[in-house]
C-alpha cells in the first residue's frame, strides 16, 4: 500500500524550499503526480518550456513529425534539447551567480541567438537558408542578413530564454535564486552545448554546402563575447520597473503581447514590399522591438505583478501558437502542446490572487521583489 500523501512535501513558499521525496509522489492521481514530478525536477520543467515554446508551439520543429517522420522528430528533439536546454540553463545560472537582472538575461539571450542562428545554423549569413526567405537578399550586406538578424535575435532573447526563465519562477517560486548547475554540471552543460553547436555547424557546412567565411565567423564570436561582457557589467536595475505596482492591467498586457510578434513581421515585410530601402527597414525593425523591450518591462511593477506578467506571456505566445497550428494544418498535433500550455497558464494563474485580495506577508513589509521577472 503506498504511503499517504503529505501536504508539507509540496510547500510552495519561497523561503521554505524542501525537495520532494519519492513517497510524496506515489499514490497521487496522474495529473497531480506530473505536477509533483515537475516540482521535484524543475530542470525538466524548464526544458519543457525551452525548446517547447520557440520550437514546438511555433511549428518550427513540427510535432506531427512524431507520426509522419519519426526519425526527423527524434533528430530535431535531440538537437533542440542540446541547444536550448544548456543555453537557457547557463543564462539562468549566470544571472543568479552574477546577481543581475532582466537586462542581463536579454543580452545573454542575444548572445545565444547568434550562437544558434549564426554559428550553428548559419541562417544569419546564408542567403539561401530555408527560414530566411526574401530576407536573405533584402538587407544582406557584408555576409550578414541584417533584417533577418534584427528580427530573429529578439525572438531568441524573449521566447527561447527570458520567457522560460520567468515562467519557471512563477510556476515554481521556491526555485527562484536556486542554482541548478552546481559543480561539474555547469561544465557538462557547456560541453553539451558546444558539441551540439559543432555538430550542427559541420552538418550545415557539409550538407548545406555553406561556409560563412573567416571574417564573419570571427566577427560572430566577437559579438557573442561583447554581449556576454555587457551582460556581466550591466547594472542589475536596468530595465527594472519604475513603480511598485503594475501600471497596466493584465488585459492590456495581454494585448500588448499579442501585438508584438505580428508587429515584428509587418515591420520587416511591408517596407520590403513597397520598396523602402533595406537600411531604412532595418531601422524600423530595430525601433519596433526596442520600443517593446525598453518600455514594457518598466510598467510591469515590482510586486503583486504575477498576473500581469502571465497575461503578457500568454499574449506573446498566442501568435506563434496560431502560426504553429497553421503550419501543421494537415495534422495539427501542435494543438496538444497548446492544450498543455493553456493548462499550465491556468494553474499558475490560480496560484496568485488579484491585487485587491493581497496582504503583505508578515515580516516582509509591503514589498515582494521576487515578483519581478528579473528575480526569476
Amino acid at each position: 500500500m503506498p504511503p499517504p500523501f503529505r501536504h508539507d512535501c509540496l510547500d510552495t513558499r519561497v523561503d521554505s524550499y524542501q525537495p520532494i521525496r519519492a513517497g510524496c509522489i506515489i499514490g497521487l492521481r496522474p495529473f497531480d503526480r506530473l505536477k509533483a514530478f515537475l516540482k521535484a525536477h524543475p530542470v525538466v520543467c524548464l526544458l519543457l518550456l525551452s525548446p517547447g515554446i520557440p520550437e514546438y508551439l511555433s511549428g518550427s520543429s513540427p510535432v506531427n513529425a512524431l507520426v509522419l517522420n519519426p526519425g526527423q522528430f527524434a533528430f530535431q528533439l535531440i538537437a533542440n534539447l542540446g541547444l536550448y536546454g544548456p543555453g537557457v540553463l547557463l543564462v539562468r545560472e549566470a544571472r543568479i551567480k552574477w546577481n543581475k537582472g532582466l537586462a542581463t538575461v536579454l543580452l545573454l539571450g542575444a548572445a545565444y541567438g547568434i550562437l544558434e542562428e549564426g554559428i550553428a545554423l548559419s541562417t544569419l549569413f546564408n542567403p539561401e537558408a530555408g527560414p530566411v526567405g526574401t530576407l536573405g537578399v533584402y538587407g544582406h550586406w557584408s555576409g550578414v542578413s541584417w533584417i533577418w538578424a534584427a528580427s530573429i535575435l529578439p525572438v531568441h532573447m524573449i521566447f527561447s530564454i527570458t520567457l522560460p526563465i520567468v515562467l519557471l519562477g512563477l510556476a515554481l517560486p521556491e526555485t527562484r535564486g536556486r542554482c541548478f548547475l552546481e559543480g561539474r554540471k555547469k561544465w557538462l552543460a557547456l560541453l553539451i552545448l558546444g558539441a551540439d553547436v559543432a555538430f550542427l555547424f559541420a552538418l550545415v557546412a557539409r550538407a548545406g554546402q555553406f561556409w560563412m567565411g573567416w571574417p564573419v565567423f570571427i566577427g560572430s564570436w566577437g559579438a557573442i563575447c561583447a554581449l556576454v561582457l555587457a551582460a556581466r557589467r550591466v547594472h542589475p536595475s536596468s530595465l527594472m520597473a519604475k513603480g511598485e505596482l503594475p501600471r497596466i492591467r493584465a488585459l492590456i498586457a495581454g494585448l500588448v503581447g499579442v501585438a508584438f510578434y505580428p508587429a515584428v513581421l509587418l515591420s520587416e515585410s511591408i517596407p520590403a514590399d513597397i520598396g523602402i530601402p533595406a537600411a531604412a527597414d532595418l531601422v524600423i525593425v530595430i525601433a519596433v522591438q526596442a520600443l517593446f523591450l525598453l518600455c514594457v518591462p518598466r510598467v510591469l511593477g515590482r510586486r503583486w505583478n504575477e498576473r500581469v506578467i502571465l497575461a503578457l506571456a500568454v499574449g506573446l505566445i498566442t501568435p506563434i501558437a496560431v502560426f504553429g497550428v497553421i503550419a501543421e494544418m494537415t495534422l495539427p498535433m501542435t494543438l496538444l502542446g497548446d492544450a498543455a500550455m493553456t493548462l499550465f497558464f491556468l494553474k499558475v494563474w490560480r496560484k496568485y490572487p488579484p491585487v485587491g485580495e493581497r496582504t503583505p506577508r508578515a515580516g516582509t513589509g509591503a514589498t515582494n521583489s521576487e515578483s519581478h521577472p528579473a528575480a526569476a
